[in-house]
């Protein structure tokens, strides 16, 4: 049986049809990664965005090739990681100002050169199976997952070369359409529109629900032509998920992290998606609630 996107209320009308749709994030039609029977049905009958945050980041490193293919292998619909640029101005995948938390190395990425990041462990600080690991490019993310599945891709800077970056890789691999631009820097999302109005973007936002923010931060998406919002996912509730879906807007949480509590809270307030540390519980979860539906 299809998963569909769930919700508490029985008796409020899904959003109505028309520029509202949950972003064509998913992978190709016949995917070659997963030999999970289960997951890949779930994964083809389900509209529900369950992105892998910072890949399958709950069993392997965050943010490297192998968080990456786990994704994959549990079923995501997407990855969302992290960019910030080296100092001579590459695109690198990193959360943290620093490399310190995630590598062997100490130090800032911008004061950093791509040769000497590219020297770095990252992966022996999560498990010494990963001693291999090296911090990924933009470049090199596109090229290994080459439009196998879709990626949100959380930009930290601004003006640094980023969004032409990400253009110029969406646009050369074929994958306009399955890339979302995520940031809270409205400037990013503006600049990646007016490069490629085919991308899609998403504001992350840490918003109370109330109801005159919910409703100037909707004023604030169309501004932008953004498609989607990314609340902070215990701040979430199920008036602020009908305003947004009223306004033929995308709810994706963020900040869930590996709370299945919280996840199983935000299915049912009716989210279209969010990132989750494990694609694979998170499939469980969704079919639990659905289950009990």
């Amino acid at each position: 049986m299809a998963l569909k996107i769930l919700s508490a209320s029985t008796q409020r009308p899904p959003p109505r049809l028309g520029s509202y749709r949950v972003p064509s994030l998913g992978v190709a039609e016949t995917p070659a990664f997963s030999d999970n029977e289960a997951v890949t049905d779930r994964l083809r009958s389900s509209s529900f965005l369950n992105i892998a945050h910072r890949g399958a980041s709950s069993s392997t490193p965050e943010n490297t090739y192998a968080s990456y293919e786990k994704a994959m292998e549990e079923g995501a619909v997407a990855i969302e990681t992290d960019l910030r640029v080296t100092r001579e101005g590459r695109v690198i995948v990193m959360h943290d100002r620093t490399v310190d938390r995630t590598t062997n190395g100490s130090g800032t990425v911008r004061k950093m050169t791509l040769a000497q990041l590219s020297e770095l462990d990252a992966g022996s600080w999560f498990d010494s199976r990963f001693a291999e690991e090296r911090i990924p490019t933009l470049e090199g993310v596109f090229e290994c997952l080459d439009a196998r599945i879709g990626l949100v891709l959380d930009t930290k800077e601004c003006n640094v070369g980023i969004e032409e970056e990400i253009v110029r890789m969406a646009q050369a691999h074929r994958m306009l359409e399955r890339v979302t631009v995520s940031s809270r820097i409205p400037a990013i999302l503006r600049r990646i529109k007016e490069l490629e109005p085919a991308i899609q973007t998403s504001l992350v936002s840490i918003l109370p629900g109330w109801g005159f923010l919910t409703r100037w931060t909707v004023r604030r998406l169309e501004a932008l032509g953004a498609q989607t919002v990314s609340p902070y996912g215990s701040l979430i509730t199920k008036k602020m998920v009908m305003q947004f879906h009223d306004a033929e807007i995308v709810v994706r949480a963020w900040g869930v992290g590996s709370n299945g509590q919280l996840a199983t809270s935000l299915i049912q307030v009716g989210v279209d998606g969010m990132t989750y540390n494990d694609p694979h519980e998170l499939w469980n979860l969704l079919q639990a609630e659905r289950d009990n539906d």
